[in-house]
């Protein structure tokens, strides 16, 4: 299988999750270039110039939650997530996909306004709707985690590698709140692991 991989962008969820598995893929890394991605060659692979894409065989995906459940129903062999017919199952698929629809968006909106857009396009105002937006959502998170070191049962999940790489993007925006404890030391735990390691600095 191959991985089309942005440094820092949604498809770290994917690497990180590769790597936790032990899969053997092939890694093509593209510029954060709208050049890039908006090739000819490329739009064949995502019709909406974005990244992740991973392509198994016949198989061409995107959306990085998508390639998340589709690699842990084929080639997770029951790791990374309860079982099917477990209690915690449905609050897993609650969790993974919280960390993309949820908890991202306001880490978008604080990126945007503060460097991805161009200047005049920005707003302060729209900067720290999302801030609050994100305060509100860590603050919930935080208290989910207190006495606990995975966000779904006693183990580490692919909710918590979707989660881990939004807390990732929103620390490297400078947004992630000191004053919350039992999010800190959860962030710091993913941090520390291996595969977040490696797939934070491709």
């Amino acid at each position: 299988m191959k991985l089309y991989h942005c440094t820092g962008s949604r498809s770290t969820r994917v690497l990180w999750l590769l790597e936790e598995l032990g899969l053997d893929y092939e890694l093509e890394v593209l510029p954060f270039d709208p050049k890039a991605l908006k090739s000819a060659d490329y739009l064949e692979l995502s019709p909406f110039g974005k990244v992740p894409v991973l392509v198994d065989d016949t198989l061409t995906m995107f959306e990085s939650v998508a390639i998340i459940q589709y690699l842990l129903e084929h080639y997770g062999e029951g790791r990374l997530r309860p079982q099917h017919n477990s209690k915690h199952y449905g609050e897993f698929l609650s969790w993974l996909h919280f960390g993309e629809s949820t908890l991202m968006q306001p880490v978008a909106q604080i990126a945007a306004h503060l460097f991805l857009l161009p200047e005049d396009q920005r707003s302060q105002e729209r900067l720290e709707e999302a801030k609050r937006a994100f305060q509100h959502y860590a603050k919930v998170l935080n208290d989910k985690l207190a006495g606990r070191e995975y966000i779904v049962g006693d183990e580490f999940t692919a909710a918590d590698i979707v989660i881990g790489y939004t807390l990732h993007a929103a620390a490297q925006c400078g947004a992630l709140p000191d004053d919350l404890p039992a999010l800190k030391s959860y962030y710091e735990r993913l941090a520390a692991r291996p595969a977040f390691k490696k797939a934070t600095s491709t």
